[in-house]
């Protein structure tokens, strides 16, 4: 796909960055005017710096004075701009190399001529735009003395007037994965350019808004080494003068498919009012355990381990005890409402087709909080049965448990291995009737040496076969 044709657009869509700060949110305090005698303070610097303005700062960012203090003094890479607005640099000692393949084999999910046409929750009010395609940014908080920056398009093949194949899989893988991130929110991860009413919040009424991470090399960007930049708490401003938020793909890997997505998710949080969690020891907790279940948190730094989450601070030494979950929610980012009954009066029928002498069963579904199950019902003949529940085939945050049930609520069979996110349930079915399955999703071992069901939402599909009834 060329992309002098995609550079166009994203000309055009420049217009999305151009408004000018607008402070005034729904249920947010008033910014308080501030010129600072300097830009990029951190730590007991940027603390003396606001002075007595801090608690007019912190109720702006739904914080008491405290917990913004404590905030500053822990973490060096949170920095004010000169209008004391929080922005965060993700530094690092060196550009990231990948010490895992940059690619896994898989199935894309859609032809590659959609690449820019992938949705994760189309019809959504809210909106992630994976901004892969190079963007002309001007007049935003990123933009000093009125200049235009010229971010380059995602590349890691050297041909800048193209994609490749692999480039447009490792788009789509990368996008696969940060929409798995964001699933239980009633959130649109999207790599088609927005029309600017669906990003841009016009006014505190408008509930229609977004925001863009730009997905770019940081030479003539922003001059740092770091995987990226983004502003704190900015995702339900009115105007766009804080966005985009910034990812630095020739940093990380260069490329790397689960770097990006990593950082991409990570960035986007810092615009949803997240922190960094960390330890007493670090900045960015890395995480915890090996394989398939090795944990690490969005926030921290999810490079290393297979199975990242939102967190609410529950592991060992944990630095930042916010509930992510309720910080996304108070800044735009609404949990999706639930998809499936969670009890077998309310189950929601899986779909059927035949085989044979039996039946082939499917269904899909997202675990949307800890406390949700969703249950589905099939009708059957007595015999043999199997059912699959399988969570994100390319980046799962949800570990599943299924239960296989009579209409009493009488538990047949039930399945959770220990070292797998999915499941599969083998059982006899005593007689003809209609049978239930319910799925949860569980944590593993403890938050120390694994990680709770706070996390554990998501994406999963159904897969089965029974006796025809």
């Amino acid at each position: 796909m060329p992309r002098f044709l995609l550079r166009a657009a994203a000309a055009a869509a420049a217009l999305a960055f151009a408004s000018v700060p607008a402070l005034a949110q729904t249920e947010r305090a008033a910014f308080p005017e501030l010129r600072l005698a300097e830009a990029g303070a951190s730590g007991q610097r940027a603390v003396d710096l606001l002075g007595d303005k801090l608690e007019a700062v912190a109720k702006f960012y739904k914080r008491s004075p405290e917990a913004l203090r404590e905030m500053l003094l822990r973490d060096p890479l949170v920095r004010l701009d000169r209008n004391g607005r929080l922005y965060v640099v993700e530094e690092l000692d060196k550009p990231l190399i990948s010490n895992t393949p940059d690619f896994v084999e898989g199935t894309a999910p859609a032809p590659l001529d959609n690449t820019f046409l992938l949705h994760s929750r189309p019809g959504a009010k809210r909106t992630i735009y994976l901004d892969f395609n190079g963007a002309v940014i001007q007049n935003t908080a990123w933009n000093s003395g009125g200049n235009t920056i010229n971010a380059q398009a995602f590349d890691f093949d050297g041909n800048v007037n193209s994609f490749s194949a692999a480039e447009l899989e490792r788009i789509q893988y990368i996008w696969q994965r940060v929409a798995e991130d964001y699933a239980p929110f009633d959130i649109d991860v999207t790599t088609e350019q927005p029309s600017a009413d669906k990003l841009t919040r016009a006014n505190d009424a408008d509930d229609v808004y977004g925001t863009t991470a730009v997905i770019t090399n940081h030479n003539g960007v922003y001059n740092c080494s770091c995987g990226g930049v983004a502003y704190v708490g900015v995702y339900d401003n009115v105007g766009d003068y804080y966005k985009p938020a910034l990812v630095f793909w020739d940093m990380l890997g260069p490329a790397n498919e689960k770097y990006v997505a990593e950082a991409t998710s990570h960035e986007v949080g810092h615009n949803l009012g997240l922190s960094h969690d960390g330890t007493s020891q670090v900045g960015y907790y890395g995480g915890h355990g090996d394989g398939v279940t090795g944990w690490g948190p969005i926030m921290g730094v999810g490079y290393y381990k297979n199975t990242i989450q939102w967190s609410q601070g529950e592991y060992s030494d944990a630095n930042n005890k916010e509930d992510d979950i309720v910080v996304i929610g108070s800044n735009g980012g609404i949990l999706r409402k639930d998809d499936h009954g969670n009890s077998i009066a309310k189950a929601t029928a899986l779909t059927t087709s035949p085989n044979g002498s039996n039946i082939n069963l499917s269904g899909k579904g997202v675990i949307e909080t800890r406390k949700d199950k969703d249950v589905f019902s099939f009708s059957a003949k007595a015999g043999s049965g199997t059912i699959t529940v399988t969570p994100d085939t390319r980046s799962a945050n949800l570990d599943v448990s299924i239960k296989i049930m009579k209409a009493d609520g009488t538990v047949i069979a039930k399945a959770k291995p220990a070292d797998q996110l999915g499941a599969t349930a083998t059982f006899t079915l005593p007689a003809a009737g209609k049978y239930y399955v319910s799925i949860d999703g569980i944590g593993y071992l403890t938050p120390t040496d694994g990680y709770s069901d706070y996390g554990s939402l998501g994406q999963y599909s159904v897969t089965g076969t029974v006796p025809a009834p």
